[in-house]
């Protein structure tokens, strides 16, 4: 591929643009993207922005009057110009271009075929590495369930290659039946891919096919007198019977869509999708773009099934509620990929539509859920400027609070919010060190001098405290920080007057909203998350601890078998309720020494 430049204000720019086609790319001053487009002609693309006169939407005038040039990239086909765009506009996110808006990933079952015993494991994003992936899942907690019952039915292993690889004995996943233990050649590679094609059956919905194929073998091995094996297969098949029932059939078996409708406002589009395979509703996602209303729906849907399918395998048709533009150049490259024939309809009758009408009226329930939620925001953002007396919008908030037991393993956290909303990706938790007993005015400094070192701070600090924990903040950040323009605040629950204290730096009284004043809520919504958030990781860190220091009176317990435990239990608690077998099925933790552990654990708690 070539790429050309070219000066926007040079009037014999468009004669130098070749009639190939391509992608092409505006730029402002300071070499930020602000569009980008394909043609199939390039030249008579580029005209239609850079010729004077005739009508253009008010979103490319604004462009133009930022753009000082732009690029150019040939290529080879409109296909791959169509490939490019999607690209490049999913690296840039030029501001003036329709993009995705979604704050979170919808979680994969990633199943690694090319291993030689392959595993199950939960991802947040598909990769091209030959890999199978299935989903997306709606929620996190519907792909864990979807984990849990295929390691259950069917004794997939969902351990990492380095586990597996160090691993000796059986871990407890084979004690419960969930595991068939390939580690430990407990299973030999025609029987584990046996069952890892059934998962593929199952996962791919083919669940009428699978019981047939199942109900087969069990048959033959109850002739062969192979019981154990048929019983096996008897409770695998009653499994997948129960969870099939509980699935919503709305067609045939051959039926694989997806339904995709958009519900709009001035500048968001709500998507959702609809999906069916093998003619089972298998869930619905909503996705939020950022489109202004002159981009028409044809094009908004054509932008959104292209980064779509980037990332998910297109089944056999798509069902949108307009025509797309670029409709046979999509097919194609959804066929490609899919390696099977693609088709995109937009006129459907009787039971097609009304599961378009399904996924539309999801979408304008996602979108008023939206509306409503930013009203809100702006109603609170409002009511913190007016709070703090100040013209500067107080978009991010960071809350601070300290957790410890008396002194003891004391952690620091702090959780950010963005315009109302946690920002998941700024939560941080600092392990508090060098503090003697439970001095939270001094963990808080140590806390927020190492916050302050790391930059790109937030509009406001909100810590959990009173006046103390105020002042001992507001010296780090105004004094050793030198930071004058954030603002600060604590809130603090008296106890016994059934009311709230927000303290500000520089005044000797406390502030007290109404229980429903929305600058008080959203600060008790931070101070909980921080709370939440705090005692989360405090208390792996004191059940660490605790496990740590009963192990090391155990004879013959040194850090590396310490950690191995920690490791392959996870918690006190698990280590207690263990058998003996269970503890020797750890590496490196023989069968003595496993007796002594238990024993010992056995007279701590029960002695």
């Amino acid at each position: 591929m070539k790429k050309l430049a070219y000066d926007i204000s040079d009037p014999e720019a468009l004669y130098k643009v070749p009639l190939e086609p391509g992608c092409y790319i505006f730029f402002d001053a300071s070499g930020e993207v602000l569009y980008v487009g394909k043609a199939k002609e390039l030249r008579k693309r580029l005209s239609s922005y850079l010729r004077p006169g005739g009508q253009k939407p008010d979103k490319t005038l604004l462009m133009l009057r930022r753009a000082s040039r732009f690029e150019i990239i040939l290529t080879v086909s409109e296909k791959e110009a169509l490939i490019l765009e999607a690209e490049l506009i999913r690296r840039h996110r030029p501001k003036y271009n329709v993009h995705w808006r979604d704050d979170k990933a919808y979680p994969f079952l990633r199943l690694g075929i090319r291993a030689r015993f392959p595993r199950l494991s939960v991802v947040r994003k598909r990769m091209r590495d030959g890999a199978l992936y299935y989903g997306p899942y709606a929620s996190a907690k519907a792909v864990r369930e979807a984990l849990r019952f295929i390691a259950s039915t069917f004794g997939l292993r969902t351990c990492s290659d380095h586990v597996m690889k160090g691993r000796s004995r059986p871990c407890l996943q084979y004690q419960i039946k969930r595991c068939s233990a390939p580690c430990c050649h407990k299973v030999d590679r025609d029987a584990y891919m046996d069952q890892v094609n059934q998962v593929r059956l199952f996962l791919e919905g083919k669940t009428a096919h699978l019981i047939k194929a199942m109900t087969r073998k069990m048959k033959e091995a109850a002739e062969e007198c192979a019981f154990e094996k048929a019983a096996v297969l008897r409770d695998r098949i009653a499994a997948i019977k129960r969870i099939s029932e509980a699935q919503t059939v709305v067609a045939g078996m051959g039926a694989n869509w997806d339904f995709i409708a958009t519900a709009r406002d001035s500048s968001k589009v709500s998507v959702g999708v609809l999906r069916v395979r093998e003619g089972i509703v298998q869930g619905q996602e909503i996705h939020s773009l950022d489109a202004p209303l002159t981009d028409p729906d044809s094009h908004v849907l054509s932008f959104f099934i292209r980064q779509y399918y980037m990332d998910v395998v297109p089944p056999s048709e798509i069902i949108v509620e307009t025509a797309i533009a670029s409709r046979k150049l999509t097919e194609e490259l959804l066929s490609e990929a899919a390696q099977r024939r693609v088709k995109i309809k937009s006129s459907v009758r009787s039971q097609r539509a009304r599961l378009l009408k399904m996924a539309k009226s999801n979408a304008l329930a996602a979108l008023q859920a939206s509306v409503r939620t930013q009203q809100d925001w702006e109603c609170t953002a409002a009511a913190l400027k007016e709070f703090f007396c100040t013209d500067v919008d107080i978009d991010r908030v960071e809350g601070l609070d300290i957790s410890n037991t008396a002194g003891q393993e004391s952690v620091g956290s702090l959780v950010s919010f963005l315009k109302g909303k946690p920002d998941k990706g700024g939560y941080r938790s600092y392990n508090i060190r060098c503090v003697d007993g439970p001095d939270d005015y001094e963990s808080l400094r140590q806390m927020v001098r190492r916050r302050l070192r790391s930059g790109g701070l937030p509009d406001l600090f909100l810590i959990d405290g009173g006046r103390g924990q105020l002042s001992a903040v507001t010296d780090v950040v105004r004094g050793e920080g030198g930071i004058s323009h954030m603002l600060l605040a604590s809130i603090a629950k008296e106890r016994g007057e059934g009311h709230e204290k927000i303290f500000l730096p520089g005044k000797s009284d406390p502030e007290i909203l109404p229980k429903h004043h929305p600058v008080l809520l959203f600060f008790q919504r931070v101070r909980d998350e921080a709370h939440r958030f705090g005692i989360t990781r405090h208390r792996k860190k004191r059940q660490k601890r605790s496990m740590k220091t009963l192990l090391s009176s155990i004879p013959g317990i040194g850090p590396a078998r310490q950690r191995a435990l920690l490791r392959h239990f996870g918690s006190l608690k698990r280590l207690r309720e263990a058998s003996q077998s269970e503890i020797e099925s750890v590496p490196s933790i023989p069968q003595g020494l496993a007796k002594v552990i238990h024993d010992h654990l056995k007279d701590c708690f029960n002695g």
